[in-house]
C-alpha cells in the first residue's frame, strides 16, 4: 500500500501539492508517529525492559523465537539470554526469510524492502507499515537537535533520486525539500544547478558525505556557498576531521546519524566529534568482536535478534547514555564511476523491484567507465523466468543510473566472486581509480 501512494505522489505535479508542507506532523506520518514521538529516548534505563518486550515478541510469534528463545523469564535474564541466542547475519536472511517474519505480519500490514549492501550482502527485509512512522518520529527528534523544522526549513537533499525531463532539481513539498538529480549534476552544469537553488532559502542540507564532499569543491569553484543553519549526514561515516572541515566551510552545525535499512540501531552525532548517541527507543548495539551486533526494538514484522550490521564500533557508556564511538560503517566506501571524475556510491542504489524474493545475491562489475554488469544469482525455488528477472532487474537499475549502459546476466554461483572469508562481495571494482 506504501509503494502505491509512493507511485502515485510521484506521478502527480508537485505545484498543485504545495499545501503538504503545511499539513501537521502527526497528520503527515500517521498513526505509529504520534504513538511514538514522545517515546523516543537516549536512556539507557530503557534497554532492559525494550529488550524484555522484543524477546517475548519474538518467542510467541517468530520461528526463530520458539527455537531459541525460553518460554519463561523474567527482565533481569534479558541481557544474559540475548547474549546465548544465536547470531542472525544477512545471509540467513537471505536463505530463510520466513523463519524471523512475525505471524502477525502480510503483505496488508507490511512491506519489503531492499538494502544498499556495500560491503555485505544485499538482503530483502520485511517492515510493519508501523515503521514509517517510527522511524520519523525519530529522524524529526535528531533533526530537531539542529533546530530543523520540516514546515519552516526548506533543506536541499543531496541523496539518490533520479528525475524526470532532464531536471536538474525537483521541489518535494510533503517533506518541504529540493531534491536534486545527484546523477545528473556535475562540473559542466553547476553554474545552473546554483542558479536554480537560490530560488530557495534553504536552511539545511540532508546528504550523504560523500556527495557533499564533492559538491564542496564545485561550490568553491565557482565562489558561491549556501547559508545553511545544518548539515544533515546520513548512511555513510565519514572521519571527525572531514565533519570539521564542513562545518567550517558551510559555517554551520554537522549532524549525522548511524543506522541501517534492517532498522536495528539509530545513533546520533550531534557533536561532530564520533561519539553517536543511541536511541534506546530504537534498538539496542553490542559490540562483539569488533562487529555491531543490534536487537531491533521498532520492527514487529522482523524483529531482528542479535543481527549482525558488518559495521565495527566501540561501547562507551556514561551514566544516562549509551554510545558507538566512531563507527567503521563499511557502507559508502564502494563507487561506480560514470567518468574519471563523477563518481556514483552504490549507497544510492537500493533496490526497490517486485523480485527481490527471486534473487539471492546480485553483484556489480566494472571494467568500464560508464558501464556496469550486474550478475544475478536466482533462487532455485523462483518461478520466474530468467528473461523477466533480467528485464525487471534492468529496467529497475536503469532508472537509478540511466547513463550508465547497463548489462544484467542471469549466472550460477561460482561466477558470484566472494571474499576470503567467503562473504559475497556487492562490488567488483576492476577500474584503475
Amino acid at each position: 500500500m506504501l509503494s502505491i501512494i509512493k507511485k502515485t505522489y510521484d506521478s502527480l505535479p508537485k505545484e498543485y501539492l504545495t499545501f503538504l508542507r503545511y499539513i501537521p506532523d502527526r497528520l503527515l506520518f500517521g498513526k505509529s508517529y504520534n504513538e511514538w514521538r514522545n517515546k523516543v529516548s537516549f536512556d539507557k534505563n530503557l534497554i532492559d525492559q525494550n529488550l524484555f518486550d522484543t524477546l517475548c515478541y519474538a518467542r510467541q510469534h517468530t520461528q526463530y523465537g520458539r527455537d531459541h528463545i525460553p518460554e519463561k523469564f523474567d527482565i533481569l535474564e534479558v541481557r544474559s539470554i540475548l547474549e546465548s541466542l544465536p547470531m542472525v547475519s544477512s545471509y540467513d536472511l537471505s536463505t530463510n526469510f520466513d523463519y524471523y517474519i512475525s505471524d502477525e505480519f502480510n503483505r496488508f500490514n507490511s512491506y519489503t524492502t531492499t538494502t544498499g549492501g556495500t560491503g555485505r550482502n544485499p538482503t530483502t527485509v520485511l517492515l510493519s507499515n508501523e515503521a514509517y512512522g517510527i522511524e520519523w518520529a525519530h529522524g524529526l527528534h535528531f533533526w530537531s537537535l539542529a533546530d530543523y523544522d520540516r514546515k519552516k526549513d526548506t533543506r536541499l537533499t543531496l541523496r539518490g533520486k533520479s528525475l524526470r525531463n532532464n531536471k536538474l532539481i525537483e521541489y518535494n513539498p510533503i517533506y518541504n525539500e529540493v531534491v536534486v538529480d545527484v546523477y545528473k549534476v556535475n562540473d559542466t552544469n553547476f553554474k545552473q544547478f546554483i542558479a536554480e537553488i537560490k530560488k530557495f532559502d534553504i536552511k539545511y542540507i540532508f546528504a550523504y558525505p560523500s556527495l557533499i564532499k564533492e559538491y564542496m569543491t564545485y561550490f568553491e569553484k565557482y565562489d558561491y556557498i549556501p547559508r545553511v543553519k545544518g548539515i544533515l549526514l546520513s548512511s555513510e561515516e565519514i572521519s571527525v576531521e572531514d565533519k570539521e572541515k564542513m562545518a567550517i566551510f558551510f559555517k554551520a552545525k554537522v549532524l549525522s546519524m548511524y543506522g541501517q535499512t534492517e532498522k536495528v540501531t539509530f545513533a546520533a552525532d550531534t557533536e561532530a566529534n564520533g561519539m553517536h548517541k543511541v536511541y534506546t527507543s530504537y534498538g539496542y548495539p553490542r559490540v562483539v568482536n569488533g562487529e555491531i551486533v543490534a536487537t531491533s526494538f521498532v520492527n514487529r514484522a522482523m524483529p531482528l535478534i542479535n543481527y549482525q550490521t558488518g559495521d565495527g564500533a566501540e561501547i562507551v557508556e556514561d551514566k544516562y547514555n549509551l554510545y558507538l564511538k566512531n563507527p567503521s560503517s563499511r557502507r559508502g566506501k564502494d563507487f561506480i564511476y560514470l567518468t574519471r571524475d563523477k563518481k556514483i556510491p552504490l549507497t544510492l542504489l537500493a533496490m526497490h523491484t517486485n523480485v527481490e524474493n527471486e534473487i539471492l545475491y546480485y553483484q556489480f562489475h566494472q571494467k568500464e567507465f560508464g558501464k556496469v554488469e550486474i550478475r544475478l544469482l536466482q533462487k532455485i525455488n523462483s518461478t520466474m523466468s530468467p528473461d523477466k528477472l533480467s528485464n525487471i532487474f534492468n529496467n529497475a537499475i536503469k532508472t537509478e543510473i540511466p547513463d550508465f549502459e547497463i548489462i544484467v546476466r542471469i549466472v550460477k554461483e561460482d561466477a558470484i566472486i566472494k571474499s576470503y572469508r567467503g562473504k559475497m562481495i556487492l562490488l567488483v571494482q576492476e577500474l584503475n581509480v
